[in-house]
């Protein structure tokens, strides 16, 4: 028995196997339709899609056995995958020096003839074969053979549309739980606004100076954070929607820095707090600057939300011709190990109160990663739970050499 080599590409070919999340699943009727159209065709007893994984052929769909699966090198699919433009045929495997001694022909179930259409993928790799089986030497006419590389395209397309079915699922679940959150964090300063609102007017409620004043302060913050979890939000559906003007540029990057503090300096003289910041003057970047302060202005505002009261926030901008990195580090409470996998995708929508109660929705951290990656840069968070996050940004220092 020969037992058949590993493809050139095997690493890439089981990460094309695995992408698809079809091993081990439960029998469908899509599937099985065409194996049962692949034994009709070509008159055997039995079909298979047979999926080539590390150390097995699993069957997702079987007509004429009873095994899910067997070892790989007992597998006629492994050879059939060495070449993916062509079908293999085999006549008698009991005169075939590649397959005479193999356990499936000595034993159950007596393969005689063996016919595997490979099944290939967009990127041209075989994951495996629609196979027809037969306790009996015999030929397949052109047309069976014709009719079996159809069908195994058809696989293939079939996988796609599971693929694409499954993506959409999991959008529209991350959907569902994103905009739960959003109207979640939104009710609360909303509702704030409108209590506070009613006892600024109520003639009744015999407010001093001093508390009027408190209220107000009140009223402003959450008045902020429902504009800007509006802007947030109209930024992601825009960003989404190709509706987002990108208009890359040299930014100075002290600038950026300086204008994303001024428009926190109410929330740090609300919080005592002091933005430390190191940036040489002569540092630029290249980026849209619009995404850049949203990026900046939303990291910053984490920073000084999660801070405790009294306390700093260390922006910092470094470069070393080739990129440009903005670190934002504060010193509050941190994130959970368990968060942090997560917080970055738009799956999560990660929400908390910081240290003054501010609210906020998650989106945030949602769009600064879209628009990272859009400036061709990237985003990452360093936390500790209980010994702060840093958050960094890292973009292009100049215009890419391919325009």
């Amino acid at each position: 028995m020969t037992i058949a080599p590993f493809p050139e590409d095997e690493p890439d070919r089981l990460e094309a196997l695995k992408r698809y999340g079809i091993l081990d699943t439960e029998a469908e009727e899509l599937f099985d339709s065409i194996a049962k159209i692949a034994a009709t065709i070509c008159d055997v007893p039995i079909a298979l899609i047979s999926l080539i994984d590390e150390e097995r052929q699993w069957f997702k769909s079987r007509i004429g056995i009873d095994a899910q699966e067997t070892p790989r090198e007992y597998a006629f699919c492994s050879h059939a995958i060495l070449d993916p433009e062509s079908l293999l045929v085999v006549t008698d495997a009991s005169i075939d020096p590649r397959f005479r001694e193999n356990p499936l022909v000595t034993g159950e179930p007596d393969i005689r003839f063996y016919a595997g259409s490979p099944i290939v993928t967009h990127d041209r790799q075989p994951l495996g074969t629609l196979c027809v089986i037969d306790t009996k030497t015999r030929e397949l006419t052109e047309q069976q053979r014709e009719a079996l590389r159809h069908l195994s395209k058809q696989v293939c397309a079939n996988l796609e549309l599971r693929l694409a079915r499954k993506k959409l699922e999991q959008l529209n679940e991350a959907k569902n739980k994103f905009f739960s959150v959003l109207a979640h964090d939104l009710r609360s300063p909303i509702y704030s606004i409108l209590s506070i609102a009613e006892l600024l007017v109520d003639p009744d409620s015999r407010l001093n100076a001093t508390q009027e004043e408190e209220f107000k302060k009140h009223l402003l913050n959450n008045a902020r954070v429902t504009s800007q979890t509006a802007e947030n939000l109209l930024g992601l559906i825009q960003f989404e929607e190709g509706r987002f003007n990108f208009d890359p540029q040299t930014v100075v990057i002290r600038e950026i820095l300086s204008s994303s503090e001024s428009s926190l300096s109410g929330a740090c003289r609300s919080k005592k707090i002091d933005i430390l910041t190191i940036c040489d003057p002569s540092i630029t970047a290249w980026a849209d600057p619009r995404l850049l302060q949203s990026i900046t202005q939303n990291l910053l505002s984490n920073a000084v939300k999660f801070s405790p009261l009294c306390n700093k926030v260390i922006l910092t901008a470094t470069s070393d011709g080739e990129n440009v990195k903005i670190s934002v580090q504060d010193f509050g409470k941190g994130i959970k190990a368990n968060v942090l996998e997560n917080i970055l995708t738009s799956e999560s929508s990660y929400s908390s109160s910081g240290t003054a109660g501010e609210h906020g929705s998650g989106l945030g951290l949602t769009l600064c990663k879209q628009f990272a990656k859009r400036l061709g840069g990237n985003l990452v968070l360093v936390s500790e739970y209980g010994g702060g996050t840093t958050a960094v940004l890292t973009i292009p220092a100049r215009e890419p050499a391919d325009g």
